[in-house]
């Protein structure tokens, strides 16, 4: 998926601050607004955008444990509880509204193994790992460090390694 299209704001600062809203923290701000100006640079940019991509690696990915790729696409409202530990692949696609606790990995960089597709509003569970060409369907709920391995139905919550179905939740009764 093309990165412009996961966010309709074409501007710096509304590209930038797209995450503002799902996270109250400073530091998940500035994590998650770095990202964004690293993704913003790498779609505009071309080989000046190594001038933010640099200093992103070494601060975002070395000091503060988030190896979250400028070119994975990400849609918007991404939010991080306690951002420590997380990995991602950068040919894994992640909807928007999606919740990720620390410790989370999403996609392994062996060959063969393909990358995840998060769907939108998906929560990610402290220390899950979501692994392999699967998706994770729509408002699905991954408990803390499930493992992953196969494709999970929208609004379904799953737990365990591997991680089994544990209810799936009825869309209906949610929004009551």
């Amino acid at each position: 998926m093309e990165l412009r299209r996961m966010n309709t704001d074409s501007s710096l600062r509304g590209w930038v601050t797209q995450d503002f809203p799902a996270n109250g923290r400073r530091a998940c701000r500035l994590i998650l607004a770095w990202f964004r100006l690293a993704q913003w640079a790498l779609t505009r940019w071309g080989a000046a955008s190594a001038l933010v991509l640099a200093p992103y690696r070494v601060v975002v990915v070395m000091l503060l444990g988030v190896d979250l790729p400028a070119n994975t696409a990400v849609g918007p409202r991404l939010a991080l509880f306690h951002p420590q530990g997380i990995v991602v692949h950068p040919d894994a696609v992640i909807g928007a509204d999606v919740n990720m606790l620390h410790g989370v990995t999403i996609g392994i960089t062996r060959p063969g193994t393909g990358a995840p597709t998060i769907g939108n509003g998906v929560e990610l569970g402290a220390g899950c790992a979501v692994i392999g060409d699967i998706e994770v369907g729509e408002r699905a709920r991954v408990g803390a460090n499930a493992v992953v391995v196969k494709s999970v139905p929208p609004w379904a919550v799953v737990a365990g390694n591997p991680a089994t179905t544990v209810r799936v939740d009825s869309p209906q009764a949610v929004e009551r």
